[in-house]
């Protein structure tokens, strides 16, 4: 709801501002002026649209991809933290118990600390910890047979898979856009929406329909990349429910025995 608040004040102080600017160009330069350039300005404004609308989609996509990636991610470490508790079921004393009381602690700790850390950029190093202690756990068991060889092997993939995708969500939840990039942005919508004030229109508040309709897109445009670019923090966050769905699970199923 704090976004949408957010996102509307944005759009509304950007419309407001390129209003403004328009009505100070009309009050500067003749309409009569400007008319004689619509031919030129058109011509000329098309390619610019085309060009920023361009850059525009490839953001888009390229941040909404990012974001899917993301979540992809948080979803494949909550999986890799429930095999491993529900393989350490079939393991016995004290590897039973000793791994689902790790795995269960990961998945706490990730909700009810290292979450609020990541918006920030900030990790736990306990998360780390825990990791190493199920890794050493599962390799200090000794399988006697080849079904203990099999949960031995699956279990290792498992924390594996853990690791890379802890490390990859804690890669996604610092990178952003490049600095260059948001110039790019930030640049070409202020050129888009200022390059019409150079059109001469009979009727002003057609003109200023046109250009606040404009400069409202571009700025939704725009907050939503901002909102998206960071998968972990704002109000577009990606939630801890792929965990919280886990630890429920954690405490109604029949294979926890702790």
């Amino acid at each position: 709801m704090i976004t949408v608040i957010y996102g509307v004040l944005v759009v509304l102080g950007v419309s407001l501002v390129a209003v403004a600017g328009l009505t100070l160009v009309q009050l500067l330069v003749p309409t009569d002026l400007r008319q004689e350039h619509n031919d030129v300005a058109g011509f000329i404004y098309a390619v610019l649209g085309v060009v920023y609308a361009v850059l525009l989609a490839l953001v888009v996509i390229a941040v909404w991809e990012d974001y899917g990636r993301a979540r992809e991610t948080v979803e494949s470490e909550a999986n890799a933290v429930a095999e491993i508790f529900w393989l350490a079921h079939e393991l016995p004393e004290p590897e039973h118990l000793r791994l689902q009381e790790l795995a269960r602690s990961y998945a706490r700790e990730v909700v009810e600390e290292e979450w609020l850390l990541m918006e920030q950029g900030e990790a736990s190093l306990r998360g780390w910890v825990l990791i190493d202690d199920i890794r050493a756990t599962l390799q200090g068991y000794e399988p006697r047979t080849a079904a203990e060889a099999a949960l031995y092997s699956e279990g290792l993939d498992q924390v594996e898979e853990l690791a890379d995708a802890r490390r990859m969500r804690l890669v996604v939840s610092r990178q952003g856009m490049p600095a260059v990039l948001w110039v790019a942005l930030v640049f070409g919508g202020v050129a888009a929406v200022g390059f019409t004030y150079l059109f001469g229109l009979e009727n002003t508040w057609t003109h200023r329909l046109m250009v606040v309709a404009l400069a409202s897109v571009i700025a939704l445009i725009l907050f939503t990349i901002g909102a998206l670019e960071y998968p972990f923090s704002g109000g577009a966050s990606i939630s801890t429910g792929a965990f919280d769905l886990i630890l429920e699970r954690f405490e109604t199923s029949k294979l926890s025995d702790i």
